[in-house]
């Protein structure tokens, strides 16, 4: 039996875009995220993944599309996650009231992470829907597969990551040392709220790992949500389905806010403060908060991101850490 660092649940969910008449791909989608339950731990973790589609595996290739980003937005109970997953009500400028949807789960099952060769892998083996249909091929979610997992040194800039910053304690952050990147021999990496993961396309099979990844995780008891509530389709056929919107919306300011029990700094808005680096890709500092929403805007960025830029001091950013300490002011 292989060794591993980590076993548990896995999750995906897909957010559809505000006022979206389907969903048939990425570009429907504001985010796809990617959510780990360790077993006897009591917590779960919600990752951003940077491209809204899981890397793809190429067997003897290199190619960029086999990698891709995670951002860990919050570290919480498993409930209080599945709060942060509820539809969210705000109001908008000129708009009135909108309404943003729940995210949909698009896939269940189990995972560990092991050691493998000189690096580590995430392996998971998909449990619902029984086969992947169209909608989990379309994010690149297989029924098995394997990723090789780093963690990025916070102290080290790498181009095309977020800018976010996982406040680690001192004995985890001297564990990178000149480093630029790290494997997962301690689970607590995975534990504070900002890190960033690269996830880069390994193999479509967990062999030969060998690994006991039993059992069918139920998304709705794992996270406190009504199955009566929640649509279920792309867990039982394997295809889209748009959000039902029928659960009582969550307010952007309540339960969302207050993670963070074992990351340091408290989780922003999902989502939101999550994707201000992505909206703002291509801007050109220094810039004030109008060039920030413009960028924004001609990036289609989700409108909760826009509105949370718009919320900002209107002053000169010369940087994106700029931009995100003033995000922490509203915040």
């Amino acid at each position: 039996m292989t060794q591993t660092v980590e076993t548990g649940e896995v999750h995906f969910f897909y957010r559809a875009k505000l006022d979206a008449g389907k969903v048939a791909g990425p570009d429907d989608l504001q985010r796809l995220f990617l959510a780990l339950v360790p077993d006897d731990r009591g917590l779960a973790r919600l990752f951003v993944v940077g491209r809204k589609v899981l890397p793809e595996i190429r067997p003897g290739q290199s190619h960029p599309t086999e990698r891709d980003w995670l951002l860990l937005i919050m570290v919480d109970e498993p409930a209080r996650v599945g709060s942060a997953l509820h539809p969210v009500q705000y109001e908008t400028k000129g708009r009135g009231e909108r309404k943003e949807p729940e995210a949909v789960p698009v896939g269940s099952g189990r995972y560990a992470i092991a050691p493998h060769g000189d690096a580590t892998q995430l392996a998971y083996l998909l449990t619902a829907p029984e086969r992947p249909g169209k909608a989990q091929e379309a994010l690149g979610i297989r029924q098995e597969a394997r990723y090789v997992l780093a963690v990025r040194n916070p102290s080290v800039r790498v181009e095309g990551f977020p800018e976010e910053r996982p406040d680690y304690p001192e004995d985890l952050a001297e564990s990178f040392a000149d480093e630029r990147w790290i494997d997962i021999s301690d689970p607590r990496l995975l534990d504070y709220e900002n890190a960033q993961l690269v996830l880069i396309g390994a193999r479509a099979e967990i062999a030969p790992l060998d690994l006991d990844l039993g059992g069918r995780p139920d998304v709705f008891s794992t996270f406190g949500i009504d199955r009566g509530e929640w649509t279920d389709t792309p867990l039982k056929d394997g295809n889209f389905a748009l959000p039902e919107g029928a659960p009582e919306p969550v307010a952007p300011k309540g339960d969302r806010s207050k993670g963070g029990r074992r990351g340091g700094a408290a989780a922003r808005e999902t989502d939101s403060a999550a994707g201000a680096a992505a909206a703002l890709e291509g801007i050109s500092f220094p810039s004030d908060r109008a060039g920030l929403v413009g960028t924004a805007r001609d990036n289609d960025a989700p409108e909760e991101v826009i509105r949370l830029l718009e919320e900002i001091p209107d002053r000169k950013f010369r940087t994106m850490a700029d931009v995100t300490e003033a995000i922490g002011e509203v915040r």
